[in-house]
Formats: C-alpha cells, structure tokens, sequence
C-alpha cells in the first residue's frame, strides 16, 4: 500500500433529488443488481475536493468485491504534480483546520481502481517553452511548461464517463479602470487577489510575483468576501504568529520585511450586503496590534439593518461591525459604497500605484427577477444567500474621492478556463462547452449542456468550475455527493440507449446530444500516459506524489520550526525529488 500523506475542506450543490437520495438505499439499489451493466470508467479532470469527493463517493457506494464495483475504474488528472487544488494553494495557511478533508483523497489510494496522474494538463493550446519565467505581470497565463499536455481526444476513448472539476484559476478582471493589472495601462503594486494567495501559498506559477512590502504602508483590497479578509488577516498579523503554517520561508521573510499599517476592505455596496463570514470577521477583530474604528455612518448601519429584516446570522454580523476596538499601532478598516474610478501613479513613480480614485455610489432596489428566464440553477446550498426579488445595487451618485495606497488588491472573484478553443485544435475535435460570460463550464445541475441546453450524455462538472467562487468546503462535499449520485443513476438507471438512460433518471426531462464518451471505453491507460517518458515527460503517480510529499515534511522537519510541511514552490524541485 503506498503510505499515506495527510491532511482538507470547500462547497456547492446539485439538484435537491439527488442530495436527498439516501446513500444506503442508492447503495442497495447497485449492489442489488444481478443483471451486468457495461463498465463504469471515469476521468475526472482536477484533484480539488470536488474531485476527491465525487471519486470517493463513487467508489465507496460500489465496493471493489461488489459485481457492479468489480466494473468500475477513477483516473484523476491534475496539471500540478500535486494533489488538493485549492486546498492547498487557496486555502488561508493560517485555518489548518480547513485542511483536514485532505484525508479524503488520501484514502484513496488504498483503492486499487483509482489511480492518479499528476503533471498532466488537458488542453487543446499549444506548449511554450519549459524554460518560460512564471508570469511577469498578475495575469499572465502560466503556461505549465514541465506538464505533460494531451488533448481530450487522445484520452476520451478510454472513459466511459468525463468530470469536469478543475476550479476557477483566473480573476474575474477590472479592464474598465485604468491601471487595474487587467488594463491597458496596468501599474506596479496592483494585483488580483488569485495572484497574491496563490504567491503566498507557494502555487508554481505565482511565486516569482513581484511583492515587496517594505515601501507599502497603506492597502485597499477591492471587495468584501472571505478571501479579501484573508488578504487583510496575512498583510496584518504579526509574522511570528504565521511561522509555524506551511507558508514557505521565502513567503515569511517577505512578510517580514512589512511596513503595512492600515488595510482598508472596500466595497460597491453596503454593510448589508458583505460576503465574508461572522467567523471570518471575528478572526479580524482577534489580530493583536490592530485597530478597528465600526462603521462610522450610523445611517448606513440603520439602512442595512432594515434591509437584513429578521435574518439573524445577518444581525449578528451586523452587530459584530458596529463594534470597536481601539488600541493598536496598524488598522483594518471597512469601507462600502465605493467602486474604483481609476488607480493612480504614486507621485514618486508613474509605473507604481499611489492612490485610488473612488467613485461613491447610492444603494438602489433592482427591478424583480423574472421567474421565467432560462438560467442555471444556483446551487440548493446558496438557497438562502440568493435574491429570491429585488436585488440591492450600486449605482454611482457622480462624486469622486481619492485614497492613498501603495498596494491594491482586486479581490472581485474567480473564472474558470475554458481547456479548447480554436487554437490548437484539429478539426473534428471535441469542443468543450462552455460559458464564456460567467466563466464556468455550460450545465443544468451538473449535466454539461451544448449552446441549446441539450446534454451531453456522459460528461458532468461540479465544484467552481460548474457553479462558479461560491460556498465553502462543506457544501461542495454534499454537491459532490449529489453529483456521483447523478452519475450513478444515469449509468445504472438502464441497459438501454444512453438517452432513455439519462432521461429516466431526471425529474425535468432533458434533451440529449450524440457525445464524445465511449460506452464500451478502451481499457487500460491512455497511450499519451504511458508514452510520457519518451516524450521527456514526468507522469507523477500515487507513488510519485508521496515521494514528494515526504521530502517536504523532510525540509520542515531540517528547518525545525515546527511546520508540518516546507512546500517545494517550483515544479522542478517538486520533480527532482522523483530523479
């Protein structure tokens, strides 16, 4: 068996049907069967909880001493040499706690049908050199140059079944507003929020990300979610309190080296309408050292406490931000109805920001949602957050304000990619279907649909990648779970044609279009797996990756600090450990 890391959390949900589905009864009801379906074989694209959790999930409620489980294969492909996704390059390293649903995957490996293959990149784009820098601004695309690159028609005659669960890696960009690192114009000190968390949380393709914090005194993040308060929550705490997480040491003496006193949390709206956490912003409230001035308009508190009516994790959060705290050499401050005009030069310097330029906006009741539009589902475990009328928007008023910053911070949410796209591909390749406007694979509750709506027999997303930035670890266990269920009753529901199959396992009936999936899928491993070495390609296995893994509990354990982990910040050290 190989030995086991160790280790995880994240969040959506699917069709309420197929969440409410008892596990024992789908379990009966597949273990039951004495008639022999054809063979369940999955690619499942990303190693993020979602992943992990569908492919557990699958696994578990079909035992390998089972006849339908004897039948089933998992192959998980992930673009780094490691595991975890978002875990472990996404997750603030100061919540280890977060952490802990590692252990799913972990288990996995003692699953002989499942295997892993790490350093692969599914794309249709061209290579670039191995020898390309990480990007040299924000959003440059890091190109994976060290990852084996194969197409989803090299490898989709192998499966029966396809998962799309790669998350969201690009910035949603602020284009519009000169100096942005999305602009035209963009200035130094100007990041998006992805590009700072993956720089402090060692993700390959960041670490070379331009950060010095010894000329910064004064940060404005742009938006009011979780991840702008873990922005806020590392820029500020004292250093020494952060040694013992997994953040690496280049990381620590960087954030030693800080001169920031005041991180200012700004948003388009009101305080009624913030993103983050009771328990997020209780953690800010705990920083040692760090002043908090409330919300100074007592109208605006007013406002949002009618607007918030009778929700009462909403008053209590509210409740929580009228309070103070005074004493402090460094400040965190919230700031709402503002959205930047434009990032302004420093007067030192026309290529590095000095200030912002605010327009300040006036909360509006949007019109009602029209219940008859065609639009996805959210997700069943967002219910309760998402308008069910009237929106709250911001709309400018025309006025203008200005607030020195040397470091910003666009924290305005996630994209995912889109894998294919006319560059690189031949003709007759399969084309991945996918909403360029929200940035998130095209689907209806997890089935991946064409442009008409018409499902794609076979191919399924979940997690960021279907649902968009939303929920936490917890919730994406469930919609993972709720996925599989999917999977498993469209695959089982009948030995008919894969349309009556899909059909007769939905409450809405849903049109079907011929697909790029194999029900009679070739066996073994793709030939673009095995013929890696040849090609001057590391394919990183389950063996491979705890070899990794316990070389960097080694360097840890060298620097006695009393980290679990020193993460190795570059894929070439993360290879050279496999020789």
């Amino acid at each position: 068996m190989i030995p086991r890391p160790a280790s995880l959390r994240l969040g959506l949900r699917l069709r309420p049907q197929c969440q409410r589905l008892p596990h024992s009864s789908l379990s009966h009801r597949l273990l039951s069967s004495s008639t022999s379906p054809p063979p369940l074989k999955l690619a499942i694209i990303g190693s993020g909880p979602s992943g992990f959790y569908t492919a557990s999930r699958i696994l578990s409620t079909l035992p390998a001493d089972t006849p339908n489980g004897q039948n089933v294969e998992v192959h998980m492909y992930e673009r780094l040499p490691t595991p975890y996704g978002l875990v472990r390059y996404g997750v603030a390293p100061d919540h280890p706690e977060v952490k802990n649903c590692q252990h799913k995957f972990d288990e996995l490996s003692s699953d002989p049908r499942f295997k892993y293959f790490g350093n692969v990149l599914l794309s249709s784009q061209p290579s670039t050199s191995p020898f390309s820098p990480s990007p040299s601004t924000s959003l440059s695309p890091y190109t994976y140059p060290h990852a084996l690159r194969v197409s989803f028609d090299e490898i989709l005659p192998y499966y029966s079944t396809l998962v799309l669960t790669y998350g969201a890696s690009l910035s949603n960009p602020l284009s519009s507003v000169p100096g942005s690192s999305s602009s035209s114009t963009p200035l130094e000190g100007v990041f998006p929020a992805l590009a700072l968390v993956s720089w402090y949380n060692s993700h390959p393709a960041f670490v070379d990300l331009p950060i010095d914090l010894s000329q910064v005194e004064e940060v404005s993040v742009i938006g009011q979610g979780n991840v702008a308060l873990d922005v806020a929550r590392i820029l500020l705490k004292p250093v020494e309190s952060l040694r013992h997480t997994d953040l690496s040491e280049q990381v620590l003496d960087t954030l030693s080296k800080s001169r920031v006193k005041n991180v200012r949390v700004v948003g388009r709206r009101g305080p009624g309408q913030v993103a983050f956490t009771t328990k997020e912003f209780r953690e800010m409230l705990s920083i040692p050292g760090v002043r908090y001035g409330g919300i100074g308009d007592k109208g605006l508190l007013d406002e949002a406490k009618a607007q918030v009516g009778n929700e009462r994790m909403r008053k209590r959060l509210l409740g929580l931000m009228d309070t103070t705290r005074e004493e402090g050499d460094k400040s965190f401050i919230l700031d709402f109805l503002k959205s930047p005009k434009a990032f302004l030069p420093s007067l030192t310097s026309n290529e590095r920001v000095g200030e912002v330029e605010w327009n300040l906006n006036q909360l509006l009741n949007s019109t009602p949602i029209d219940p008859t539009a065609i639009t996805p589902t959210p997700p069943a475990s967002q219910a309760p957050s998402t308008p069910s009328g009237g929106q709250v928007i911001a709309r400018p008023t025309g006025e203008t304000v200005r607030d020195r910053a040397e470091l910003v911070v666009e924290s305005v949410g996630y994209r995912s990619e889109p894998l294919t796209g006319e560059e690189g591909m031949t003709e007759g390749s399969w084309k991945l279907p996918f909403d360029s406007e929200r940035g998130r694979v095209r689907n209806i509750s997890g089935r991946v649909v064409d442009e008409d709506g018409v499902a794609v027999p076979g191919v399924y997303a979940a997690g960021w990648a279907a649902r968009g930035p939303v929920g936490v670890i917890a919730s994406t266990m469930h919609d993972a779970y709720s996925l599989s269920s999917l999977i498993l009753d469209d695959h089982f529901a009948s030995t008919s044609s894969p349309s009556s199959t899909a059909a007769s396992s939905t409450s809405a009936s849903i049109a079907l279009t011929p697909g790029p999936m194999n029900s009679s899928p070739q066996p073994g491993v793709p030939d673009a797996i095995l013929n890696a070495k040849r090609d001057g390609k590391i394919v990183v296995d389950l063996e491979g990756w705890s070899r990794i893994d316990g070389a960097e509990r080694e360097r840890a354990k060298r620097l006695g600090s009393g980290k679990e982990r020193e993460k190795f910040r570059r894929v070439e050290e993360m290879l050279s450990v496999l020789g």
